[in-house]
């Protein structure tokens, strides 16, 4: 894990000597990672864990660590019993009353920050004496990552950690100030509330004082937030626990925090800039620093997902009607592909690699398949181009070169050109370059195509996407900046053919965009499927950093868009009828955004999993191996809330 200048700066400020005299009363004077040589003479106490003892025939050293450094004790000028000294075992707490002294000059160690001073001790004694730990949280040997959940306090003790849990106080404290100076009110919002299906499955909390009743704790205080708008708070925030019983991953937990907003009588443009003005201040960006927009159709054709990388290029193309009549579709698989194509389904496509980024052997282009097996795909297709076809000497090899003949490759090509054309103004923004520029679509470098092909489109997409950021890995090409943007016009609905009914895309109070109004009444189901939202994405590196959207306002359309979701009367009424008559008293237009604040810290400190930036967090099977959770109720827990339970 790379920790960056944030947290060192949040450090800084922690460890600014007049901090400690804000409010007397501890029993320590000074920090582990406080004492400098000017402080050589004075008479100091301290408080730590002991983190490593020495015995250097006949000298004693203990390096005394807590949340800010470790400082060198030295007990060469000790007048008790030095048999104490066998008592203190690693991990054990410690008191020690002592002189600074500057350490002898053979014994300076120039990469710590306290390396220069070294505490005589006077006095010392074991506040808390540790038996021997699992492993040590500041050791060079790893422990595993289920016995560092299972001792989450021990891994809490590693400087990592801490100064990420610093970080992440220090980013909360900014996003308040900041929406606070916007004028925003933080408003908290229940924890037991109603379930008002949001597109993950509820945590549901059984009442005992309503026998057969149940709370459902908030996916997002989604309806919440918009009755505050109708209440006219105006400008609300809250930085708020969220719930979702969902399948985890490496950037999501069962629990999370986000930063949430909501906004009366605004655009689109008011939440973009002041989620802008927000990054600017908790990033470092340049200071020309602008968030480009990115329609979500762009972002799916060239890049197979919403949340694309753009810290590296490496666009990819739909080549699936050039094989409609190439002996490529003799493939079983690419047969299968080619004829779903024409009812929409099926897709191929390709990425090029040049030779300039990295060349692959022959075992590794093949071992690329376990990349797409999670994603129903087979393998990845392959060829390699030798020479320039603009000098009229492209050489293609490999893999399945026998079915690209020279009129196919040179589509493909100008595909690239098309598609790097347009990906111009980002290209521009991020520096970038483009591998296709001849005027005639000829490629203008040697190198290798990667093809992915399968019968339902989203597979291939999400099989694209995470083979080009393999590929990106491989090559080592992905830039160290952040390549913040905004992906908007995502659909509005998304129709499941299994159970023949819409989905929302985001949730059921996003509105339809304004021009495509007139398609979401029309009960016509192409156009219905052709209807955007007034939603949009804030997205960085890969990962989706927040979402939102303008909301509906008009109680006719909130019940028509219920009535598009398969909801019958009875059941509008039962989830959503408090907040259907709400709307008919008079309501702003209104929109917001949520943050995902566990992201945004992700990306802050350069971790890639989101359980470095939680204090307790969950594994991916959404337990705890510290609190050994979630467990059985206890007989007397059944009773009193009348519901039968089954082990």
């Amino acid at each position: 894990m790379s920790i960056n200048k944030n947290i060192n700066e949040s450090m800084d400020k922690i460890m600014d000597k007049n901090v400690k005299n804000v409010i007397n009363g501890l029993i320590r004077d000074y920090t582990c990672g406080q004492l400098r040589t000017q402080n050589i003479g004075e008479s100091v106490t301290l408080c730590g864990w002991v983190n490593k003892n020495r015995d250097l025939g006949g000298l004693q050293f203990i390096d005394i660590r807590d949340k800010y450094g470790l400082t060198q004790l030295s007990f060469a000028n000790y007048k008790g019993d030095l048999n104490i000294l066998k008592q203190i075992s690693l991990e054990s707490v410690i008191k020690v009353k002592g002189s600074v002294s500057a350490r002898p000059k053979e014994a300076l160690n120039t990469k710590m920050p306290t390396g220069e001073i070294e505490v005589l001790v006077e006095e010392v004694v074991i506040l808390s004496k540790a038996k021997e730990p699992p492993f040590l949280p500041n050791s060079m040997t790893q422990a595993t990552e289920e016995l560092k959940l299972k001792y989450r306090y021990l891994d809490l003790r590693n400087k990592n950690l801490q100064d990420i849990i610093t970080l992440r106080s220090n980013t909360a404290q900014k996003v308040r100030n900041f929406l606070i100076d916007c004028g925003f009110v933080e408003v908290e919002t229940p924890i037991l509330y109603k379930s008002t299906p949001e597109g993950a499955r509820d945590y549901v909390v059984p009442s005992r004082v309503h026998p057969g009743r149940v709370y459902a704790l908030p996916q997002s205080p989604q309806t919440l937030k918009q009755l505050l708008m109708i209440a006219n708070t105006d400008k609300y925030f809250q930085l708020c626990r969220c719930f979702r019983d969902e399948d985890l991953r490496a950037d999501r937990q069962p629990e999370f925090t986000q930063v949430d907003i909501e906004v009366s009588f605004l655009t689109q443009d008011y939440i973009k800039n002041l989620i802008e003005s927000m990054m600017k201040m908790l990033f470092t960006v340049p200071s020309n620093f602008v968030l480009p927009v990115m329609d979500y159709k762009v972002a799916m054709e060239y890049f197979g997902s919403d949340k694309p990388d753009l810290r590296f290029s490496l666009p990819q193309i739909n080549i699936t009607d050039l094989f409609a009549t190439s002996a490529f579709t003799n493939l079983q698989e690419v047969a299968a592909v080619v004829a779903t194509a024409s009812e929409g389904k099926g897709l191929i496509k390709a990425i090029f690699i040049p030779k300039s980024m990295g060349e692959l052997s022959r075992k590794d282009a093949d071992a690329l398949k376990d990349v797409v097996a999670p994603f129903g795909l087979n393998g990845v297709y392959y060829f390699k181009v030798a020479g320039t076809a603009i000098a009229g000497a492209t050489e293609r090899s490999g893999g399945i070169s026998k079915f690209i003949d020279g009129n196919i490759y040179q589509q493909i090509v100008e595909r690239l050109r098309k598609a790097e054309e347009e990906l111009q103004h980002f290209y521009s923004i991020f520096g970038h370059t483009n591998h296709s520029k001849n005027a005639n679509g000829a490629a203008s470098e040697e190198g290798m195509w990667f093809i992915v092909a399968h019968k339902n489109a989203d597979a291939t997409h999400a099989s694209a996407d995470v083979l080009r950021r393999a590929l990106a890995q491989k090559f080592s090409i992905i830039k160290d900046f952040y390549a913040f943007l905004w992906v908007n016009n995502f659909p509005l609905f998304e129709y499941d053919q299994k159970e023949g009914r819409f989905y929302a895309k985001h949730h059921p109070f996003t509105a339809p965009h304004h021009l495509d109004e007139e398609k979401f009444f029309s009960n016509d189901h192409k156009l219905l499927s052709e209807c955007r939202a007034e939603a949009y994405d804030l997205v960085c590196n890969g990962y989706e950093l927040g979402g939102g959207s303008l909301r509906i306002f008009n109680p006719s359309m909130q019940e028509k868009m219920f009535q598009l979701l398969g909801l019958s009367e009875e059941q509008i009424k039962n989830q959503f009828g408090f907040f259907v008559e709400a709307l008919q008293y008079g309501t702003p237009p209104h929109g917001g955004v949520a943050l995902g604040l566990d992201r945004l810290i992700m990306l802050l400190c350069k971790s890639d999993n989101i359980r470095d930036v939680i204090a307790f967090p969950k594994t991916t099977s959404a337990t705890d191996l510290m609190a050994q959770s979630p467990s059985a109720p206890s007989a007397a827990q059944i009773a009193e809330l009348h519901f039968k339970w089954e082990n």
